[in-house]
């Protein structure tokens, strides 16, 4: 039985093709060869034709398919000027609207550096070739000062966690956070057309947690209601000293009740004990205790709807009791690229 030509690949179709060039040289007969090599006699003759006329190149492999590159509508150059410019530049610093790339800004830019018109789908095509993803950005307050925050990086903070080796104090980050009840976003399978519904209170319910971490795994936490004022802002900076058992070196952000006088005055009272540090202003992602409290967020999202306080402090306690219970799982908090800085020091 003949062999189907049209089922093999090209190298395929090109192997036959010498086979019948190298046994027409032997046997010089056209039906015989055809028998041998499984194919029909009109392919034969057809091959022979071509390699009489042409030689081996004739019967060589012919690529399928538009030549690489064609249809392409940015020059090799001109795709490396793109590449460079989205990667280097956000769309404000080039005065499109907008801080993100997405496809539009992006055929904007196309359209203004090189002349050319791109559909939204093949900026697409191009964004997944150039090795580009979607992705949630990171998140940096506009107010950030940048020089703040290298002087905190490069100086501030090695100087702090130097001098802490000196004292044998102990460092630890501290921050506050709230679970609320409503802060969950939940989705739930349901026939289409028919949306599911979730029993919710009627109130907004809120459990606030300040909390402190090292980067050795120790973890403490407290729940308060109400706002954070500088009795309990002591009182917590006390049990810590009380924990440790040593000096302790307390690093928060700039929030107003860090900084009140009631505050200070306990804290120089007890300057043998304790040593208050701020971060730089509007820059959260540079405390390891953002981290901690992220966490607690998403670990709660995963324990379903909480219909009054109790509940939701309860659910709250027992994931924060989980962490602690972990030290390797608290020192891994300190693993994000914006923190990692903050494993020096003990």
């Amino acid at each position: 039985m003949a062999i189907d030509i049209r089922k093999l690949s090209p190298k395929g179709q090109e192997e036959l093709r010498k086979k019948i060039v190298r046994q027409m040289k032997k046997h010089g007969n056209t039906k015989a060869v055809a028998e041998i090599c499984e194919c029909s006699l009109r392919h034969v003759q057809s091959t022979w034709k071509k390699y009489r006329e042409g030689g081996v190149p004739a019967i060589r492999l012919v690529r399928m398919g538009r030549p690489e590159r064609s249809g392409r509508k940015l020059t090799p150059e001109q795709e490396k000027q793109i590449i460079r410019l989205i990667t280097d530049k956000d769309p404000n610093q080039l005065k499109l609207k907008g801080f993100l790339w997405d496809r539009k800004l992006v055929s904007e830019l196309v359209k203004r550096q090189c002349g050319v018109k791109m559909p939204l789908s093949t900026t697409g095509y191009y964004l997944a070739r150039w090795g580009f993803t979607a992705q949630r950005p990171k998140k940096k307050d506009y107010r950030q000062n940048a020089k703040e925050v290298s002087a905190w990086l490069e100086d501030e903070y090695p100087a702090i966690a130097e001098k802490a080796r000196e004292e044998r104090a102990e460092i630890f980050w501290v921050d506050e956070t709230g679970v609320a009840n409503t802060g969950n976003y939940v989705r739930g399978y349901a026939p289409k057309g028919r949306t599911p519904t979730l029993p919710v209170a009627s109130v907004h319910i809120r459990v606030n947690m300040i909390s402190a971490i090292t980067n050795q795994g120790k973890l403490r936490f407290h729940f308060y209601k109400g706002k954070m004022n500088q009795q309990l802002y002591m009182d917590f900076l006390a049990r810590l000293i009380k924990s440790s058992g040593r000096k302790v070196y307390a690093i928060a952000d700039n929030l107003k009740v860090h900084h009140g006088l009631i505050l200070q005055d306990w804290a120089e009272q007890n300057k043998d004990k304790i040593s208050l540090f701020y971060l730089p202003s509007y820059a959260p992602e540079l405390n390891p205790d953002e981290y901690l409290n992220n966490n607690l967020k998403r670990e709660m999202a995963k324990k379903g709807y909480s219909k009054n306080e109790k509940v939701l402090k309860s659910k709250a306690l027992n994931t924060m009791r989980s962490f602690q219970s972990s030290n390797s799982r608290v020192a891994d908090f300190f693993e994000n690229e914006n923190v990692r800085y903050a494993k020096l020091g003990v």
